[in-house]
C-alpha cells in the first residue's frame, strides 16, 4: 500500500490551494474512511483528548493510507512521537508547546540524526526493512511535519523562539486553552484571543514557518482567505457530525427546539 503524498511535500510546492483537515476522536477507522470521503486532504487523530489504545490507532493510520488520505497523530506525552511516527503518521501535532526548549524535545523525538535523535527502526514506511533502510531514512526528514501548539501565555511569551527552532515546520494557535489562560474560557471569538492568534500567525510569517488556522468564526474564514494561510482544520468529527444529526433532526420535526444545535 503506498503511503498519500506527504502534507509536509504539498505545502512545500510554490503554490496550490489551501489544505483541509479534521480532528479525529472517534476511535474508528471508518470515521477516517469518511472525512477521506468527504474531501479532506488531511486528518489528525487526537490522542490529547481521547483514550485511543495502539489496535485502534494502527487501524485509523491504516484506514488514512487505504484512503489516499495524511494523518497526523496530536500527542498526549513526549514518549508517544516516535510510536505514532514508527506506525505511519506523517507527521506529529505538539500541545501545549511553551518553551524552546519544549520544540526542540519534540523535533529531536520526531527527526532521525542529524536533526534528532529519533531510533531507527524498520517500519511499514520501508515494508518492514524490505526497501533500502538508509533512503527510507531520509525520506522520513523530509516528509515528518512538526506542528507546534501555542495554547497558552508561556508559549505566547516564547512565540519567537519556539518558531526559530529548526525542524518546527507549523504553528497552530489553540484558541480554546488559550482562551482558558487569558481569562475567558471557551470565548473563543474574544478580542484577547483573536488578538493571540494573530500573534501566532505573525511569527510563523516572521520565521518562514507554516500557520495553520483553526477557523471557529465567520470572521476567522474570512481572515484565513485574506492572509493566504496554507493550512487549516475545520473542527473535530464529533462536533460536526452531532451538529450535522442535530440540522437533519430540525429539518424533520421543525417544531423541536433542540437546545445548542447550532453551535
Amino acid at each position: 500500500m503506498s503511503a498519500p503524498q506527504s502534507i509536509k511535500a504539498r505545502l512545500q510546492q510554490a503554490a496550490g490551494r489551501p489544505l483541509y483537515g479534521l480532528f479525529c476522536s472517534t476511535p474508528a477507522p471508518l470515521m477516517v474512511e469518511l472525512i477521506a470521503a468527504a474531501g479532506y486532504d488531511f486528518v489528525v487523530i487526537d490522542l490529547e483528548h481521547t483514550l485511543l489504545d495502539g489496535a485502534a490507532l494502527t487501524a485509523m493510520l491504516l484506514a488514512a493510507r487505504a484512503s489516499g488520505m495524511a494523518a497526523l497523530v496530536r500527542t498526549a506525552a513526549p514518549f508517544q512521537i516516535v510510536q505514532v511516527l514508527d506506525a505511519g503518521a506523517q507527521g506529529v501535532v505538539i500541545p501545549r508547546v511553551r518553551s524552546a526548549a519544549a520544540a526542540r524535545e519534540a523535533v529531536s523525538a520526531a527527526h532521525h540524526a542529524p536533526l534528532g535523535q529519533r531510533g531507527l527502526n524498520a517500519t511499514c514506511a520501508s515494508r518492514f526493512g524490505r526497501d533500502d533502510l538508509a533512503r527510507a531514512v531520509g525520506r522520513a526528514g523530509a516528509d515528518t511535519l512538526v506542528v507546534a501548539m501555542i495554547e497558552d501565555r508561556a508559549g505566547l511569551d516564547a512565540l519567537d523562539a519556539i518558531a526559530a527552532v529548526d525542524g518546527v515546520d507549523v504553528l497552530l494557535g489553540g484558541a480554546a486553552d488559550l482562551s482558558q489562560d487569558l481569562g475567558v474560557p471557551w470565548q473563543t471569538g474574544h478580542a484577547d484571543v483573536r488578538a493571540a492568534i494573530a500573534r501566532v500567525a505573525a511569527a510563523a510569517r516572521r520565521h518562514g514557518k507554516v500557520f495553520c488556522a483553526l477557523p471557529r468564526h465567520p470572521d476567522d474564514i474570512a481572515d484565513m482567505h485574506r492572509t493566504g494561510v496554507r493550512l487549516a482544520i475545520a473542527g473535530d468529527d464529533r462536533g460536526i457530525a452531532r451538529r450535522a444529526m442535530a440540522a437533519q433532526l430540525q429539518a424533520l420535526s421543525p417544531e423541536l427546539e433542540l437546545e445548542g444545535a447550532a453551535r
